[in-house]
């Protein structure tokens, strides 16, 4: 059970929470919200989180990337607790059982949501394994980006109330910019090791001290969003509730800045995360 719950990486399912929570919220602004069906997609999309952690332990493992323990992934196969075809078979029965479920949120909302439950795990695949994995390449925070912002939410948005809201775009962008912001967290904090192994991450590209810039620029992005989001997407004025979150992204930016170690610099951008998507999750809520 241990192993299982280091493999799961609980505190990634936070990533996939939060775009659940717009997506719901916004199809409460619209006033149809069913209760069960977004429920579904929360499993659905959180079991896929689970596949893609599971199927990217093993993948680091056949490719050598990860061969001790280190901060930023279960090491589990590493340790020998568990074989690698155990991780392989865990990542495919989540899939499967993803897939499963998503099958009665197709017959209810439609086939637009198998499209997007194929794509995504499809990306979950195309991130982690292959002859050149995404997560590899300078194109990991854009691929996640796009997945854990406007795919997911416009999904979990077509979950819960069986349309599209005109909001979703405006209110994704910066979930998306915070769920990539996470990512290169993670690949700053690991540049020397992808750099020693030939990955080619955005990280390792363009350095420690330029990818921090890129990742302050980011964060600093979502909030930015806000204003056209406001003045030419018709976003309400509550969206401004995210600024609320700023104080805590600049200590969280300066206490990167000061750190003598990477190793909480996913842990403080992830708080950030979640801090911004419960933000715009209450400006999407009507009035009591």
């Amino acid at each position: 059970m241990g192993q299982l719950i280091r493999l799961v990486r609980l505190p990634t399912l936070a990533a996939t929470a939060v775009p659940m929570m717009v997506g719901g919220a916004l199809a409460i602004n619209v006033g149809h919200f069913s209760l069960l069906s977004w429920l579904d997609i929360l499993v659905v999309a959180s079991l896929l989180q689970i596949a893609t952690n599971a199927l990217n332990e093993y993948g680091d493992h056949r490719h050598a990337v990860d061969t001790v323990p280190s901060a930023g992934f279960a090491g589990i196969i590493v340790s020998g607790e568990v074989r690698a075809n155990e991780v392989l078979y865990t990542a495919v029965a989540c899939y499967a059982l993803a897939f499963c479920l998503g099958i009665a949120l197709v017959f209810e909302r439609g086939v637009v949501l198998l499209v997007v439950g194929t794509l995504a795990i499809l990306a979950g695949v195309v991130y982690s394994e292959g002859p050149l994995p995404v997560s590899s390449t300078p194109f990991g925070e854009l691929l996640v980006g796009v997945l854990m912002g406007p795919i997911e939410i416009v999904s979990a948005d077509i979950a819960a109330s069986g349309s599209t809201s005109a909001l979703a775009l405006p209110y994704s962008v910066p979930v998306g910019l915070m769920v990539s912001s996470i990512l290169l967290a993670n690949n700053l904090r690991d540049v020397d090791k992808d750099r020693g192994h030939g990955r080619r991450t955005i990280a390792v590209l363009i350095g420690r001290r330029r990818g921090t810039l890129l990742l302050f620029c980011l964060i600093a992005s979502a909030f930015l969003w806000s204003v056209p989001a406001f003045l030419v997407l018709s976003a309400p004025i509550s969206v401004f509730l995210l600024w609320l979150a700023l104080p805590v992204a600049v200590k969280g930016c300066a206490d990167l800045v000061t750190a003598e170690s990477w190793d909480a610099s996913v842990t403080a951008v992830a708080r950030m995360h979640v801090l911004v998507g419960l933000l715009l999750t209450v400006s999407l809520l009507p009035p009591p």
